[in-house]
């Protein structure tokens, strides 16, 4: 085989590949996401991961529970998480007495508690001793994720979460498969533990929690240090947000409405690239700088975050509020979509509708005003 002819098949193996993580990044991250929710809650409340898959899927369980076992970036505690394949008594004697089809079936029966997550993986989605792990940790009430590759098999109907590589390459599967598990591993760490280097979901955003600024205003470091302390003391935390682009009446009822629902009301605020993107190039009327001090200075408002993204999700991912609060026009059955409202089933968390005030929003002052300024 010639040179050119090697070289040429190390780029397509790279180049195929990146494109399939590229391709995950675009058509699976809603679901990666909501993995990396459950592994949280799971382990914050005192769950354990439970992994298993055959041959290099073995491997990839065994990687991705030392990530947790041990350490994946930083220094910090030992999370739980045990890889079902590592046990060699135990894999002959299920396998000789009770047949292989049985191997993590059995093992998840004796070990799973509610409130575990187990991840499932099968390049394929059609190994039976697989399917059959992730029926019997159902059958406990266990959480589970499923990495598989293809259509996904039987494994993607299987568990609560399927992670399907959009591939039927089995390298380029498994190459994926780790990817993800390394994601995973990240952000938890990150939700849990909050490490002094850049973090994943800050970058971009606006923060103002330095000595002398308003104390109302906070980063994320800060707010989620917050959380977990008011986890401790048992405190309910509301979450509402919105644009916040001229503040009226209907805003503040919406918030004292919200207020309601719990002890602690965290506002989070878009920030203005991304309130461009929303509501066109003339908005926002005023800066995010303004726009946030405004708000801390209501009484009802305990805390307020700006964020980048163009919906709240990877915000809902991170605090984990109790109580997720939208206007009534995103209300069922009729309403707008609720693209977070997996995200906050997924932690257990629920949704509220807030009660719309006619003639007071946004779009209808701004319209008032630009009447009042042409009239002259």
């Amino acid at each position: 085989m010639s040179a050119d002819w090697v070289r040429e098949r190390v780029v397509h193996a790279l180049r195929e590949s990146a494109t399939l993580c590229t391709q995950l990044s675009r058509t699976r991250l809603d679901v990666v996401l909501q993995g990396a929710t459950a592994l949280h809650h799971c382990i914050s409340t005192g769950g354990k991961v439970i992994l298993f898959g055959n041959g290099g899927s073995a491997a990839d369980a065994q990687h991705i529970a030392a990530e947790f076992v041990g350490r994946f970036v930083h220094h910090r505690p030992s999370l739980p998480a045990i890889a079902l394949t590592t046990n060699t008594s135990v894999l002959t004697s299920i396998s000789n007495d009770y047949g292989f089809e049985q191997v993590f079936a059995r093992q998840v029966e004796g070990l799973g508690r509610p409130g575990d997550v187990v991840i499932a993986i099968s390049t394929s989605g059609r190994s039976p001793n697989v399917i059959a792990g992730v029926l019997a940790a159902r059958k406990k009430g266990l959480s589970t994720i499923g990495l598989t590759g293809g259509d996904g098999g039987d494994l993607a109907t299987a568990v609560d979460l399927p992670i399907v590589i959009p591939s039927s390459n089995t390298p380029r599967i498994q190459e994926c498969h780790i990817t993800v598990g390394h994601i995973l591993c990240d952000v938890v760490e990150k939700m849990l533990f909050q490490a002094d280097d850049a973090d994943l979901f800050s970058r971009g955003n606006l923060v103002s929690s330095s000595p002398g600024e308003i104390a109302k205003i906070v980063d994320w470091e800060t707010l989620l240090s917050l959380r977990r302390r008011w986890r401790r003391e048992g405190k309910k935390i509301v979450w509402t947000n919105g644009c916040f682009d001229l503040l009226h009446v209907g805003h503040v009822r919406s918030l004292q409405a919200a207020k309601k629902f719990g002890d602690i009301l965290v506002v989070g605020v878009n920030s203005d690239e991304s309130v461009r993107r929303l509501k066109g190039p003339d908005r926002p009327i005023m800066p995010a700088e303004e726009r946030i001090e405004v708000l801390s200075a209501l009484e009802v408002v305990d805390y307020v975050i700006v964020f980048s993204e163009l919906t709240p999700e990877i915000a809902v991912t991170k605090l984990q509020p109790d109580i997720h609060c939208k206007g009534a026009d995103y209300a069922p059955p009729a309403g707008k979509p609720v693209p977070e409202a997996k995200v906050v089933a997924s932690y257990g968390g629920r949704i509220e509708y807030l009660p719309l005030y006619p003639g007071a929003s946004t779009s209808d002052i701004i319209r008032r005003i630009r009447g009042e300024v042409n009239k002259g």
